[in-house]
Parts: C-alpha cells; structure tokens; sequence
C-alpha cells in the first residue's frame, strides 16, 4: 500500500511528519476525493533531506529542478513570491503515487507534526494531522471541495468524534 510505504519510509529516516490535505480527510472518516498523498514536514534542511530521500527510495521524482532541502533558507515571502505551495514527487512509470510535500502552511509545521495523532491499524501506521488543525487548513485553502470538507469534518466534531 502506498501510504505505509511513504509512512515507512519517512519513519526509517526519523523524519517528523503529518498527513493532511484529503488523504487525511478521508481518514477522519470522509469518503475519498482524492488520490495523491500530501504531508507537511518541518521546513529545516535535516528533515527535508530526510523526506526527498524517503521519497526517493520509493521510485519517486520531484516534479522540479530542485533539491527540496533548499527551501529550508526561504522565507514565506520568498516562497509565496515564486507561488510555491507544495513541491511534488510522482511516480513516472505510475502517476497516480504521488506525494505533495507542503512547504506554505498557514499553521507552522512544527505545530501540525507536534499535534499529530498516531493511527495504528493492522495494515497502517501513520500519524495524520489533528482534526482541529485540519479544518483550519482546509478553511484556509479555501476552495469549493476545501470548504465542503469543512461542513463534513465540522459534523464529525459536532457528533463528539475526536
């Protein structure tokens, strides 16, 4: 399975990281909109080095010209100047494995991986962004399929689910 291949791989290298966007949706109990795995990791050169090279283990490219331990220097202005949300690792000979790495999140990294939660199940072991700090991000994207995941995440707080 894809997701515990890249949840391992990250964990070999001892990299912090949190799985947001709509693969974390749909593991807070959302039916899938999507196919690609996002995660946001600390924007710091030890742990981005450790994430392109996880990536790379599993047969993945990044998508730019770029070394992703490089952005570890850039300000968000600077970022944000070159429209530069999230950096992509495909899969060449299979377009649906993909992982976007996030490197403009309107809440820190740091914040997002220290609240993970751990899910643990027989086939899976993954830490996925907080339920509160996903909606967050979600309202902060701000696009039609964003904010229809908020009404849904918002019902699954309002029915006592974490």
């Amino acid at each position: 399975m894809f997701i515990r291949d890249v949840a391992d791989a990250l964990e070999a290298r001892g990299v912090g990281y949190a799985v947001v966007g709509g693969v974390a949706v749909n593991l807070h109990g959302i039916p899938p909109t999507t196919y690609d795995l996002d995660i946001v990791v600390e924007r710091t050169e030890p742990e981005l080095r450790g994430c392109r090279e996880a990536l790379e283990s599993l047969g993945l490219r990044c998508r730019l010209p770029l070394d992703l331990e490089s952005l570890a220097g850039e300000s968000e202005e600077e970022l944000r100047a070159r429209s530069l949300i999230a950096v992509t690792f495909t899969d060449p000979g299979d377009p649906l494995r993909e992982v976007d790495v996030l490197v403009d999140v309107p809440i820190p990294a740091r914040e997002l991986v220290g609240r993970a939660q751990r899910l643990e199940s027989k086939e899976l072991e993954l830490r996925v962004v907080w339920l509160d700090d996903l909606i967050r991000l979600k309202r902060a994207a701000a696009r039609p399929q964003d904010l229809a995941d908020v009404a849904h995440l918002e019902r699954l707080v309002s029915r006592g689910r974490p």
